[in-house]
């Protein structure tokens, strides 16, 4: 460094540090100034750094692949823009095809599907898939231990190998590293560990674990073209090759399948999406609009700290006028309010980093398993520049246009009241009524937003289920296939298991069915209603459900026309079916659904006979049950009695009286029948989970997504009143002379109050104006969020104007009954 600029850096580092003493020595006679901007900068900083830290992990961040922006997944789509995931010979066709070849380095088939761990008698139900050779080396990521799956161990007879996700490693062996080479039983077959990925990196976003595809147990039924589910496809774009000219290409394929299978492929072509649309799902609406709110609140904050400054330096303006005429320069005195700026500011994020830290722990923990890449979100150097750079630009934000203000020339008057000329008091004046109203405007931005959110969950909640999830418990049993694999063999397994189930004291009634509502697992059938089908035939399809006697009773489900399943129906099965309303709706709109004939074809794939058509007559139309969730219109629906098909797995419904029925007794029960029958899963380690927990899971994301933007609603609210306030109680202290004079010529309290709150409510008004146009715009911005809610539903609007104009109100209390209570003699006496 020169030797000549040594002293002008002593020289500045000497400035800042008298600055920090002043500053110190300052703010211990006004504590409450400081408390109240350091906490105001640290909610909008920790907010702010919190969420945007979120859409960073989440949305920004790239996925932990090799070029994860050449992965795409692949589909099918029909002339309607019906999806569907192609199968396994179609599938085998596109990667042998040399036009697919020469869009992509390769494309491979994924199938996903549980498999069953055993350790003594703990049985837990592991997700899996099974991945063709190609799937490693297309995704391109390093294990964190071990190696991944060979192109060897796919081979038929190759030792059975299992590669562990990064969290399933940490749940089962808490991240034992010595778990490479450990043999461990996978639907009772011992497979040895030879792999651990790095967290985050898991695809499909399922998959708890890898096996290779040539271990799938159902292999005879990948061979079946017409088989489209539970599976991904995934393919890398060459490089220098986009998605159009991929899409073109693959045109030809399948123009050339359509005709070589028509049944199958006539109306089908491929279609190609981002990996990163797949694993980021439709969260990203949602993490936007918090973003968006977190700035907000930002915003609030600056603007809020910035009037308290422009509060503090009108008052001290008698000092800096005084330092003026002694000789300090204007360059130093904006010097020195902008090192006080930054300052408050510096503490303000400091603390703020620690509310962002609590935040981000609290989100991934909330939210484990209910957002993407949620596992990887942590406070790193990234959060902690964000944090910097927003109390950084806090502190110019909140302290330029005061410090300006603040150090104009100084005036006689100025230095003999200690008063600011009248015209820089209107200019602060009008500075901090703006201020007030961008605070006004924006917490009604807020508000209408939480009140829109707050609007769609109550229209949510109160969507019928279609059945009553209070009192019911679910577990999902597995029998071993060893012991189990005929539909004999299970069918004799289920009927002991509702035995024993019905003799628990407490339990009023027991049924099965494959796929529980809520569970996020369905099953479609091809269904053929003969004339009556709808010119769609991409839509042909139902939701396959198969189900015991008693299901409708526990469920406290109803009929909409016809009748249940009855004793003779299960022990002769194969005429009877029972559909719910939006098939029959769909199928015979204006007509009764009840001695329709219909056709469904078997959908357990684990049987020999899947795919069999079954024919019958439907004797029964049920109530629609939302299987998805309650914002999801529901699907069709057909009925089948279990012993007509009997699953390899199944669902045990039981409903119960609350606190009689435990589920250590539910899972005696379960185990006396067969002690490797109840699989534990990620929702319940002991294998019993409420219904209501489901219920309320499916939930999260749209309580989530209130809950927070209803916290910074709140936020903005708050500080809107603490500005409003400041605003008034000021405008009372720099008119003392102006309301006792009109006091003094006869003014009454009624109207010196009326004066003050018509102030107060005009700033509201114009404030609640700029924030209505600003919120029905936002409100467009998130209707994809919105159930039943439209942008410009008035009932938030109207309540929120409400809220707002109440807090005005009492934001003026306190400074109207202040100017009610002046003296006219002393106010005019004190000018």
């Amino acid at each position: 460094m020169p030797l000549n600029q040594r002293p002008l850096i002593a020289a500045a580092f000497h400035a800042v540090a008298q600055d920090a003493r002043y500053l110190t020595r300052s703010l211990r006679r006004a504590p409450g100034f400081a408390v109240v901007v350091v906490l105001t900068l640290a909610l909008g900083v920790g907010a702010t750094t919190a969420v945007l830290s979120i859409v960073d992990h989440v949305l920004l961040r790239s996925l932990p692949f090799r070029d994860a922006g050449r992965l795409v997944m692949m589909l099918e789509r029909d002339e309607h823009g019906t999806l569907r995931v192609p199968s396994y010979p179609t599938v085998d066709d596109w990667r042998r095809d040399p036009g697919v070849q020469q869009a992509f380095t390769g494309v491979t088939f994924i199938r996903g599907d549980g498999v069953s761990l055993t350790d003594g008698d703990r049985t837990e139900h592991v997700t899996s898939a099974f991945p063709g050779p190609d799937f490693f080396p297309l995704l391109g990521a390093q294990p964190l231990l071990g190696r991944t799956l060979l192109a060897d161990d796919q081979r038929d007879g190759a030792p059975p190998v299992v590669v562990l996700s990064y969290a399933f490693w940490m749940h089962r062996f808490g991240g034992d590293r010595a778990v490479l080479g450990t043999r461990i039983s996978l639907d009772s077959l011992p497979t040895t560990v030879v792999g651990v990925m790095p967290a985050g990196v898991v695809y499909p976003t399922f998959a708890q674990i890898w096996l290779p595809l040539t271990s799938y147990r159902h292999r005879d039924v990948l061979t079946r073209r017409g088989v489209h589910v539970d599976s991904r496809t995934l393919a890398r774009l060459r490089p220098g090759v986009d998605s159009a000219r991929a899409v073109a290409l693959m045109r030809t394929v399948s123009t050339r399948l359509a005709g070589a299978y028509p049944d199958e492929q006539a109306h089908w072509s491929a279609a190609m999406f981002p990996i990163r649309q797949e694993i980021l799902g439709d969260v990203t609406p949602m993490l936007l609009t918090l973003g968006a709110a977190s700035i907000a609140i930002l915003l609030l904050a600056c603007s809020n700290v910035a009037n308290l400054l422009v509060a503090r330096m009108s008052s001290r303006a008698r000092e800096l006028a005084v330092r003026s005429a002694l000789g300090a320069s204007r360059v130093r005195l904006m010097t020195q309010l902008l090192t006080e700026s930054a300052l408050l500011a510096l503490a303000g994020g400091v603390l703020g980093t620690g509310v962002a830290a609590l935040a981000i722990a609290t989100a991934r923990r909330v939210l484990a398993g209910r957002l993407p890449r949620i596992d990887e979100l942590a406070e790193d150097g990234r959060v902690l520049a964000v944090a910097a750079l927003a109390s950084l630009l806090t502190a110019l934000v909140c302290g330029a246009w005061p410090a300006v203000r603040a150090t104009r020339p100084a005036s006689g008057e100025t230095l003999r009241t200690g008063a600011m000329g009248s015209g820089s008091v209107r200019a602060d004046a009008r500075l901090r009524r703006a201020l007030v109203t961008l605070q006004f405007a924006l917490a009604l931005i807020l508000l209408v937003g939480a009140g829109l959110l707050l609007q769609s969950f109550r229209r949510v909640v109160a969507v019928p289920l279609g059945f009553e999830p209070q009192g019911l418990v679910t577990a999902r049993v597995s029998p071993p296939a060893d012991k189990y694999g005929t539909p004999e063999q299970a069918r004799a397994l289920y009927d002991r298991l509702l035995a024993s189930m019905r003799a628990v004291p407490g339990v009023n009634s027991v049924a099965l069915i494959q796929h529980f509502p809520l569970s996020g697992a369905s099953m479609a059938t091809p269904i053929d209603v003969g004339g009556g089908a709808a010119n769609d035939t991409s839509a042909n399809e139902a939701y396959y459900r198969t189900v015991s006697d008693g299901y409708l009773s526990t469920m406290h489900m109803s009929m909409a026309a016809g009748r249940w399943f009855d004793a003779a129906d299960l022990q002769s099965p194969g005429g009877a079916f029972v559909v719910n309303q939006t098939l029959a709706k769909r199928y015979w709109p204006g007509q009764s659904a009840i001695g329709k004939r219909i056709t469904v074809h078997r959908a357990s794939q684990a049987r020999a006979d899947f795919g069999q058509p079954l024919a019958g007559v439907v004797v029964g139309v049920i109530t629609d049950v939302h299987d998805v969730s309650q914002d999801v219109a529901p699907n069709p629906e057909v009925y089948v009695p279990f012993t007509l098909e009997v699953w390899p797995w199944v669902t045990l419904v039981a409903r119960v009286r609350g606190g009689i029925a435990t589920n250590e007794a539910l899972r005696r029960a379960v185990r006396s029948v067969e002690p490797a029958l109840l699989a534990a899963s990620p929702a319940s380690a002991d294998g019993f989970t409420p219904a209501a927990d489901l219920l309320s899971g499916g939930r999260e994301s749209r309580r989530f997504m209130l809950g927070l933007v209803g916290l910074f609603a709140g936020c903005a609210l708050v500080l809107a009143a603490i500005g409003m306030y400041g605003v008034v109680a000021y405008g009372v202290a720099q008119r003392t002379r102006e309301l006792g004079v009109r006091k003094a010529l006869g003014a009454t309290d009624a109207m010196i109050a009326a004066l003050v709150v018509r102030e107060s409510m005009t700033l509201a008004a114009v404030g609640v104006a700029i924030g209505c146009a600003g919120a029905w715009g936002g409100a467009r911005l998130i209707r994809g969020l919105l159930f039943d809610t439209g942008p410009g539903d008035p009932v938030p609007y109207l309540v929120t104007i409400g809220l707002l104009a109440t807090v005005a109100l009492i934001a003026t209390y306190l400074p109207a009954r202040r100017a009610i209570r002046l003296d006219p003699t002393i106010a005019m006496r004190g000018d």
